[in-house]
């Protein structure tokens, strides 16, 4: 009969080293995974605010509202706010529909989407105050 034999202690600490050296190998990987998510979030709030710019613009010229500085153009049997044909800062805040982490705020002409906890990782959209000029989206992702 053989007798059972275990593990020494030494191949016991050499797989607790590997293991160790493995995760703190990962952590920084994993780390950069999630800043990545962060920013893709933040340039995909960026499109959406574009899209819903560029669409109630396109609605408002069909309805031919784009000189008039303050108008209305029916979207989805809604009235939304638009300012030389692009959609106004209120009627940005109230097409868009945030993630879960994301807050907003608004003042004056511009509407700010900005991740919870943080200060540099927003989205910023400005209206127009000219006809020939289109409104301003910007995503800043430094501190997402």
């Amino acid at each position: 009969m053989k007798k059972a034999q275990g593990f020494t202690l030494i191949e016991l600490i050499i797989v607790i080293v590997i293991l160790g050296i493995l995760a703190v190998t990962a952590a920084p990987k994993f780390i950069d995974i999630q800043d990545d998510a962060h920013k893709s979030v933040a340039s995909s709030i960026q499109g959406s605010v574009y899209s819903i710019s560029n669409m109630v613009h396109a609605k408002s010229l069909i309805a031919g509202n784009n000189t008039s500085a303050s108008a209305n153009v029916s979207v989805n049997g809604s009235n939304v706010a638009i300012e030389y044909g692009y959609p106004a800062r209120q009627s940005i805040e109230g097409l868009m529909e945030l993630p879960a982490g994301w807050t907003d705020t608004s003042s004056g002409t511009t509407y700010t989407a900005t991740r919870t906890g943080t200060t540099n990782c927003t989205v910023v959209y400005t209206e127009t105050t000219d006809a020939d000029v289109p409104p301003t989206v910007v995503a800043t992702t430094t501190g997402c």
